[in-house]
């Protein structure tokens, strides 16, 4: 019998099990919040919530690390204008992660948050050329096409089950879209497809394959 394709959960803080059946997921590890490496496929990053002025020992870490063969990824990085810290010393912290994603040949993970233009500006004035996924996107449709034109992916979350990006989920290039449940503990990833399938008029092994193929895409697997 051949092997179903498996729900991708992109971007999780959850402890699934490093082989957790019929799941291909992406563990977040914040290496400027105390988090470790485990087995598991991860992306490493210094979120802009934890920067602080141990950035240097921990983007030399970060260095060390991203050879690592479970490390597909850096993030979640980004630009975060809800918080204290400046924008300034953030952009320093993530300009400095987006250089690593360009000598590594990784993957960026954004968190983004009200520095949407900013984020961009970084991408495009460094000419990074790998691939990028705004994750926890929540923004509107208009947004999501500016992105996705600049080749970018969105990552949608668990706050899409209450119908508020409906909208968008009926018009999203599926080429450009992933699932996460991020923090979330209580929904599986298995109900964000369903739900997605629903408002596509997909069944359900159609949208998984469309979303392991950008995973593929992505992640050169």
């Amino acid at each position: 019998m051949a092997a179903q394709t498996p729900y991708i959960d992109l971007h999780t803080h959850r402890n699934y099990p490093v082989k957790e059946l019929g799941i291909l997921f992406l563990k977040n590890v914040a290496l400027n919040h105390s988090e470790a490496i485990t087995e598991a496929d991860c992306s490493i990053g210094l979120h802009p919530w934890f920067i602080d002025g141990n950035s240097e020992d921990e983007l030399r870490l970060m260095a060390n690390e991203l050879n690592r063969a479970q490390v597909l990824a850096i993030g979640e990085c980004g630009l975060d204008k809800n918080i204290a810290i400046p924008l300034s010393d953030q952009k320093s912290v993530f300009d400095r992660q987006v250089q690593l994603a360009q000598t590594y040949r990784k993957p960026l993970i954004i968190h983004c948050v009200r520095a949407f233009q900013e984020t961009v500006d970084s991408l495009k004035s460094m000419k990074f050329e790998g691939a990028v996924v705004f994750h926890g996107y929540r923004k509107n449709g208009i947004l999501a096409k500016q992105l996705i034109d600049e080749g970018y992916y969105l990552s949608i979350g668990v706050h899409c089950l209450n119908g508020s990006q409906d909208e968008l989920l009926k018009n999203i290039p599926l080429a450009h879209l992933f699932l996460e449940t991020d923090i979330d503990v209580t929904v599986e990833i298995t109900t964000l497809y369903q739900y997605v399938a629903q408002i596509r008029s997909l069944e359900l092994e159609e949208l998984k394959e469309i979303l392991y193929q950008n995973y593929r895409n992505v992640f050169n697997k």
